[in-house]
């Protein structure tokens, strides 16, 4: 095993590139750029931080990116990966350093993640440098999960300041409003589709209410990840424009809120996730509780949730799972509810139409979407549901108006 000690000129380019501001990561990548030499990262930032190297680099000087990937063979994959076919020369250690393979396949590894790896070996006579090893590499990446968890939370959360509505209590409003949300699949939907709806739902809520409950009952939005568009199991979607979808969310979701904290004694939202959106839709949910301080909002990471509107008893759930008997899991879950409560409804969405049913006492109402049909719909011809939204009236025990909107 051959050590090798840095020269002053690469001690001095490390720290010059540390002053431009440059992360310990992203100084061992320039380095490997500049020098061929594949720079550890947590030395790179001992020797920030201290001005010592307490350990030496292992192996031989490496190659640079630019000599050993000619003849990349580059296949994108289904489920979003990445293979990559290349021979090259690397030493055995070389071979089993994934930050070497991944630079040596040109895949920056502060972005990327190794799925499987294959390197082959075999030697060969070279005129100049005789013996060789050389390898057939073989590797199959992803983007890194966490990057696209950082992108998320930067479009979620930059520039939250919380909004002051002015808000007064009104003993004269003695109905409430229960406005569900769901399947909008922002990305799909832009707000130009639902711009009259919206402003008729507005109008409903300007009548003023006790109470004012917003339900999110998932796929919200159209993908649960930035850089790629799939669902939160991995299903491979139509390409959406998230952070446009994210905005255009946003700016819906706000409109809505801020009339509701206007027009209302109380506004509560209530959230579930869907089979799109589980993960995004709960930082969504973070988004909303930092930016609506005036409304309770319930954050969780459940299937289902359950509330009391006066003596209405209220489930939500996607409606993609708890298909069984959700009436007799309501019961045992919210069992002190159950008992207060004189109706009880189970609210869903997930098939994208329309079908109210009672069941034994207990009324199951599953809402349509005003999303447009996307390609996968167009094709299998479910394009026959209505396109609505919703506000539902109710008094202290049961349901009086219903808006189809």
């Amino acid at each position: 095993m051959i050590r090798l000690n840095w020269t002053d000129e690469q001690k001095n380019r490390i720290i010059e590139l540390s002053k431009q501001g440059l992360s310990s990561p992203k100084v061992a990548q320039q380095m490997f750029d500049e020098y061929g030499i594949n720079f550890s990262r947590r030395t790179v930032a001992r020797f920030i931080a201290t001005g010592h190297t307490s350990s030496h680099y292992k192996g031989k000087p490496k190659p640079k990116v630019k000599d050993v990937k000619r003849g990349t063979e580059i296949v994108i994959n289904k489920d979003g990966s990445t293979t990559s076919s290349t021979t090259m020369q690397m030493t055995e250690e070389q071979a089993k350093d994934p930050e070497f393979v991944l630079r040596a396949h040109g895949f920056n590894p502060d972005d990327w993640d190794i799925v499987s790896a294959r390197n082959n070996f075999w030697q060969q006579n070279s005129v100049e440098n005789g013996l060789i090893d050389l390898y057939q590499s073989k590797i199959t990446v992803k983007p890194k999960v966490d990057n696209d968890i950082k992108r998320a939370v930067e479009v979620l959360t930059r520039d939250i300041k919380p909004i002051k509505v002015k808000h007064s209590l009104d003993s004269s409003r003695k109905r409430n409003l229960v406005i569900p949300i769901t399947d909008n699949h922002w990305g799909i939907t832009h707000l130009s589709d639902v711009q009259d709806k919206l402003s008729e739902l507005l109008d409903i809520i300007k009548q003023g209410y006790g109470t004012i409950v917003i339900e999110m009952i998932g796929d919200m939005l159209h993908s649960d990840k930035i850089n790629s568009t799939e669902t939160v199991s991995g299903t491979i979607l139509e390409d959406v424009d998230m952070p446009k979808a994210i905005d255009e969310a946003m700016q819906f979701t706000e409109a809505i809120v801020v009339t509701a904290l206007e027009n209302a004694n109380t506004v509560m939202i209530k959230s579930v996730g869907g089979n799109h959106d589980f993960d995004i839709s709960y930082m969504f949910m973070i988004w909303i509780k930092e930016r609506f301080k005036q409304a309770q909002v319930d954050v969780n990471n459940r299937y289902r949730t359950a509330y009391l509107l006066g003596h209405v008893l209220i489930s939500i759930q996607h409606g993609n799972v708890n298909k069984k008997n959700p009436a007799q899991i309501l019961a045992n879950e919210c069992r002190h509810l159950w008992g207060i409560a004189t109706t009880t409804e189970i609210h869903s969405g997930h098939l994208h139409f329309d079908k109210t049913e009672d069941q034994n006492g207990v009324v199951f109402r599953q809402f349509s979407t005003p999303k447009p049909s996307d390609d996968w719909e167009t094709m299998n011809g479910f394009v026959g549901s209505n396109k609505l939204m919703y506000a539902l009236e109710y008094n202290d025990d049961r349901l009086k108006v219903e808006h189809f909107i």
